[in-house]
């Protein structure tokens, strides 16, 4: 018993840092997803406006970042882009809402947010 008690703390805040790093990577993971499929809707629709991208992105988020948090930083080039010309589409999740833990837990810093910039081929 007196070794448990010992051990049992340890394996728990282990655990916690699992958990966190989990939470952390997956909300990552989709907001990857949200960027490529939004970059991939702004390509085959050349006059979408930053309005259409943001509703577009609402639609198909994943629930796990499917909130306030998530935006679309930027669309370049602005609309009417030529055929073959390159865009670029950013998300950005705000992670604040995510961290249980502390933001530094054990030496180890949690990001605060997630940005991905995706650049796609217009169509």
């Amino acid at each position: 018993m007196v070794e448990v008690a010992f051990v049992l703390p340890i394996i728990l805040l282990l655990m916690l840092g699992v958990i966190q790093v989990i939470l952390i990577g997956s909300s990552a993971l989709a907001v990857n997803q949200a960027a490529v499929s939004c970059a991939r809707y702004a390509s085959l629709n050349p006059t979408l406006t930053q309005p259409g991208l943001d509703t577009y992105l609402k639609s198909i988020a994943s629930p796990l970042i499917n909130d306030a948090k998530l935006q679309t930083v930027a669309l370049t080039p602005a609309p009417t882009r030529a055929t073959g010309s390159a865009l670029s589409v950013t998300v950005t999740y705000d992670l604040t809402g995510k961290l249980f833990l502390a933001r530094s837990f054990f030496g180890i810093t949690f990001p605060t947010q997630v940005s991905v910039t995706e650049t796609m081929t217009s169509e």
